[in-house]
């Protein structure tokens, strides 16, 4: 293995590890994918989509804090220009689909592999050389984010019960902190994490992406769709189709966090969130309707469901709302689903990317012979064709949600 493919310092587990140095050989041998097996390329999607998330997680956030830096020593300037050039490149990498076969080991896990190598190689030069309080900070909190990734079995599992330190990002023209929770090939669900004391999400609409807005209670305040506004005081989620404003405005001192699905089949959907119009509009200028009503496009009563499907006696998985709802003109549509995993368990094994959110109860998650415990608040992705065997592991009910984005004329 060269010292281009890995970094000694960075903390990994023994399957990142193999997985570099299979790569490593491959490359050696002109790519060749001989002695690839479907477990290594399974693995290798999971890190991959784990790596994705950084996109405006660690990848940006750390380059703006590097852009921070004053620094005089012309020497560290080009090894700190070194590190945001390949951070940049690691962002670009998340256009790119990840692919079924080798190529997601031998051409996209090895670029995330190599590059990161490059990333600390570059940001040690510079601390050996600056010895600067901050950037030590910003060193290691980049670190200690990618060891979550890299010393993990392959199974990322992310929390949205806050912003990590340096892995958000802030949506321009809205300023709101959006947490990157799950990125699959054409969505990805996030976390909007707003300020106790400025619970609102400002309108806005998307040209060629939609959306699903989440809610759990406590909760007072006012979801808007179009140029209606819907008094909520319990959970819900609320279907977006592009080019309609939405966005929420907190009543009280109630904080209310939005966590959302965001997809594009038209462009990279795992969050394009350049793709953000304003859209101003003063509260009492909006009709008021009922949540459930069809002026609020089939938004259903979350929690309520959430009840429903935890008292299924059986293992069970179905959509709470369509495809149909949100896709227009090719774009795709937001499919949400609802599943009560029993002791005996339910395999997730779809023909597209699935983004899972753990809401109720305890349990495990396995895929490629690898297994995670499982909690609420817990986020992970299931790549396309690929089999996830969740099994409840306590006596209280385990309940997650799930979301793929289609067209809504294809079949589930």
């Amino acid at each position: 293995m060269t010292a281009s493919c890995v970094h000694a310092r960075l903390r990994a587990h023994d399957n990142y590890r193999r997985l570099e140095q299979i790569a490593c050989d491959s490359h050696a041998r002109g790519r060749a994918p001989e002695g690839i097996s479907e477990r290594d390329v399974t693995l290798a999607r999971l890190y991959c989509h784990a790596f994705r998330g950084e996109v405006i997680g660690a990848f940006h956030a750390t380059r703006l804090a590097l852009q921070g830096l004053v620094v005089q020593d012309p020497l560290s300037a080009l090894h700190l220009v070194r590190a945001d050039e390949t951070l940049q490149s690691l962002a670009n990498r998340s256009m790119d689909a990840v692919g079924q076969d080798a190529r997601a080991l031998v051409a996209t896990f090895h670029h995330y592999c190599t590059h990161l190598a490059r990333v600390l190689d570059a940001l040690d030069a510079a601390r050996e050389r600056l010895r600067h309080p901050d950037l030590d900070c910003i060193v290691e909190l980049f670190v200690n984010r990618m060891e979550v990734i890299a010393g993990g079995n392959g199974i990322h599992l992310t929390r949205d019960l806050e912003p990590p330190p340096q892995a958000s990002f802030i949506v321009p023209n809205l300023g709101i902190t959006i947490v990157p929770l799950v990125y699959g090939d054409h969505h990805s669900w996030n976390l909007a994490w707003l300020p106790a004391q400025k619970a609102d999400v400002p309108y806005h609409q998307h040209h060629v992406g939609v959306e699903i807005h989440l809610g759990y209670g406590p909760m007072h305040g006012y979801t808007v769709l179009g140029d209606t506004k819907a008094e909520l005081v319990e959970g819900y989620a609320m279907p977006i189709p592009p080019r309609t404003r939405h966005g929420y405005t907190n009543i009280g001192t109630l904080p209310h966090h939005v966590p959302f699905i965001f997809g594009s089949l038209r462009c990279g959907g795992w969050g394009v969130f350049l793709d953000v119009e304003p859209q101003p509009r003063e509260l009492d200028q909006l009709q008021t309707a009922p949540v459930l009503g069809p002026r609020l496009n089939g938004t259903i009563l979350l929690e309520r469901e959430l009840d429903k499907a935890a008292a299924r006696f059986a293992s069970v998985r179905y959509p709470l709302i369509p495809a149909s709802a949100t896709d227009r003109d090719g774009i795709g549509g937001l499919e949400l689903s609802v599943a009560r995993v029993t002791d005996r368990g339910l395999d997730w094994k779809l023909d597209r990317y699935c983004a899972v959110s753990v809401v109720r109860g305890t349990g495990t998650v396995t895929i490629a012979g690898e297994s995670r415990e499982l909690t609420p608040h817990d986020h992970f992705g299931i790549p396309a064709g690929v089999t996830a065997h969740v099994r409840q592991t306590s006596p209280t009910p385990l309940v997650l949600l799930d979301c793929v984005i289609k067209l809504a004329r294809e079949r589930s």
